[in-house]
């Protein structure tokens, strides 16, 4: 399917209104709702539209937060309502701190919309915003909704019906381009080449670092698909060994005919920064990395390899050995139609630091590495 410019248009307007703290209104059928990122949800911004709002105050979550809130197994995205009483910046509070007992906020009963993409296309925005997926939101009045876009168009507020939000990772995907390259001198390969890809939308790019371009046979070339790792590979944080694994695929493409480095602008599986720094806090208080992507919101790994197939299929690469020990990048890049040869994984230097991340990785994710935890 090629890339549906005018659709990756709109997402991309709702993504980067989302971040800058701009309100949404989106429609569902004949309701429009308000919505804010909860990580800019003041009480002062809904003061300003009250009077065009209903009173109830509803916050979305992802199933794993509502899991961590309710302690149930709820097995979809859902909302509830909140008192309309409570000071929004306490549910902030509550979500950028999740370990504080907030014992002011009441939640009442779990509601889901008739539409479950809804629930979704809205989450979906906020992770690719990268920002915490959690939204709080209130219903446009049956009276004002009558003229919904004067309203939305007097105060500066884009409005979007959810069906044109929906597929956002496949149009993000397809939306990645070849903007640059030049070469790039590495201590251990001073040919390495630098190609530079640009998603259109959401402006996340993505570099392909050809390490010994001329020794590459493009029969079958050997992969490294690394997500950018600040922590880890620029200041060698022991929490992880991303910046090790770098290292030691660069060393083996050098003795063994070179090969392409994808790295993803994909942080803390996916999740970002400032996401992946509570999750950190929250496992130096005794939760493991999986529970603790969990109680801010998120999926065990909330990766997109289908960006990585793009990027392969540019720089027409069909088959490949692929350096790695998670079997979900081989899954990945195997159903995009890229064929895998063989698999070779690398080694991580055990520490006190690491010991429980690579413990947890083995246990509740399939992490192909047998090493002794």
């Amino acid at each position: 399917m090629s890339f549906k410019s005018n659709a990756g248009t709109i997402i991309d307007r709702a993504i980067n209104e989302l971040r800058t703290g701009r309100p949404l209104i989106i429609q569902n059928n004949r309701e429009y709702w308000m919505f804010f990122n909860i990580e800019h949800s003041q009480s002062s911004i809904f003061n300003r539209f009250n009077k065009y709002l209903i009173n109830e105050k509803y916050l979305l979550v992802t199933k794993q937060k509502a899991n961590s809130i309710f302690n149930q197994n709820i097995k979809n995205n859902i909302y509830f309502e909140i008192n309309h009483k409570t000071d929004t910046n306490n549910i902030v509070n509550l979500f950028i701190n999740p370990l504080s007992k907030n014992k002011i906020i009441k939640f009442t009963k779990i509601k889901k919309f008739k539409s479950k993409k809804f629930h979704d296309v809205c989450i979906d925005l906020s992770k690719n915003a990268k920002m915490i997926p959690s939204l709080v939101f209130k219903k446009i009045s049956d009276i004002h909704k009558q003229n919904i876009h004067d309203f939305a168009f007097k105060n500066g507020i884009l409005l979007f019906d959810y069906k044109d939000l929906v597929n956002q990772n496949e149009l993000i995907s397809e939306s990645i381009k070849l903007v640059s390259s030049a070469k790039v001198p590495l201590p251990k390969n001073q040919n390495s080449k630098f190609k530079i890809f640009k998603s259109y939308i959401g402006s996340d790019k993505h570099v392909a670092i050809i390490v010994n371009p001329n020794k590459i046979k493009k029969k079958c070339v050997n992969l490294r698909i690394h997500s950018a790792c600040f922590t880890g590979d620029i200041f060698h944080s022991l929490k992880c060994d991303c910046g090790e694994q770098l290292n030691q695929s660069i060393s083996y493409m050098v003795r063994n005919n070179g090969g392409i480095i994808l790295y993803l602008e994909q942080e803390g599986r996916g999740i970002g920064l400032a996401n992946k720094m509570r999750a950190y806090s929250l496992q130096a208080k005794g939760m493991d990395t999986i529970d603790a992507d969990h109680n801010i919101g998120f999926h065990d790994d909330e990766r997109d390899f289908r960006i990585a197939a793009r990027i392969l299929k540019i720089l027409k690469i069909e088959k490949v050995n692929i350096i790695t020990n998670n079997k979900n990048k081989i899954n990945s890049i195997k159903k995009a139609g890229i064929k895998v040869e063989n698999q070779i994984n690398t080694k991580p230097t055990l520490n006190k630091f690491n010991k429980n991340y690579f413990k947890t990785r083995i246990k509740k994710t399939g992490y192909g590495l047998k090493i002794a935890v």
